[in-house]
């Protein structure tokens, strides 16, 4: 795999990384669920259930802002978002972690649903939206932010740089016209991407955090009564030196009953080892 560094670099693949397999290999296997169903069934159910309709988003049926992005419309929808994924993700995957990749994932996904959704509102008629690109498009805009000089194939031929690669994709989305493309959901996946990126940046920090274990909570436990202890013992022992000046200056007569108490407590209790 190439390191890591703002210099221009051509890239031929990375090595594929967890979470990509995982998303890879979801996105494939409910394609071919969804090809199975319209065979069997001769009707997509499954579309209309988990692709995105804005008019079923506004009657509750939220689950669709995500679920769209699992779907695709054919074979050449589904490669085409695939190898957008491996081909950038993998390196963003190592750059952020697998649990911060995927909440980036998801959330572009979200946004290119959200960002539908709302054209749609505002009486920009979207129709059905299905496909990865709204979250594969926040990759890409990802890497130019991270890696804004290196190189990529446009059209596959062509050298360029991936910031004025992503320049050109949000181009064609403004300026390109089509019923059969989700322009929104690609800008609404951009959108994402630069929110988390350049405003929310504690979300990657985060998902770097540990998350609960019984034995790290037992360890941690054990830890806080072995301090609070070590506390009980060193506060012992100051009082216990305080006591000692005292019969020192005054004998043992200047003591209160409870000052014996503690004296002799304390003596069996820490300092009979």
């Amino acid at each position: 795999m190439p390191p890591r560094s703002s210099g221009y670099q051509l890239r031929l693949g990375p090595e594929m990384t967890s979470m990509v397999r995982i998303l890879l290999i979801a996105n494939a296997a409910i394609f071919v669920l969804q090809m199975i169903v319209r065979l069997a069934f001769k009707s997509p159910w499954i579309e209309s259930l988990f692709a995105l309709h804005p008019q079923d988003v506004l009657h509750g049926y939220l689950w669709q802002l995500v679920t769209y992005s699992f779907l695709h419309g054919d074979i050449m929808h589904l490669l085409m978002n695939l190898l957008t994924l491996w081909m950038f993700g993998s390196e963003l995957e190592n750059q952020f972690g697998s649990r911060a990749f995927l909440k980036f994932y998801l959330f572009c996904a979200s946004m290119g649903g959200l960002v539908t959704l709302i054209a749609a509102y505002l009486g920009f008629p979207q129709g059905i939206v299905l496909g990865a690109s709204g979250a594969t498009f926040g990759l890409l805009c990802a890497y130019a932010i991270i890696w804004p000089n290196r190189e990529v194939l446009f059209m596959l031929v062509f050298p360029l740089k991936t910031k004025f690669f992503v320049l050109i994709l949000m181009l064609m989305i403004v300026f390109s016209q089509g019923g059969q493309i989700a322009h929104m959901a690609h800008l609404g996946g951009i959108l994402g991407a630069f929110f988390l990126m350049k405003v929310y940046r504690s979300w990657q920090s985060q998902s770097k955090q540990p998350t609960w274990s019984l034995s790290r909570y037992l360890q941690k436990r054990r830890f806080q009564r072995y301090q609070e202890e070590m506390n009980k013992r060193e506060n012992a022992k100051k009082h216990v030196d305080e006591l000692l000046e005292k019969i020192s200056q005054h004998g043992m007569n200047s003591l209160s009953r409870a000052e014996k108490k503690f004296l002799n407590e304390a003596s069996q209790k820490y300092f009979n080892e």
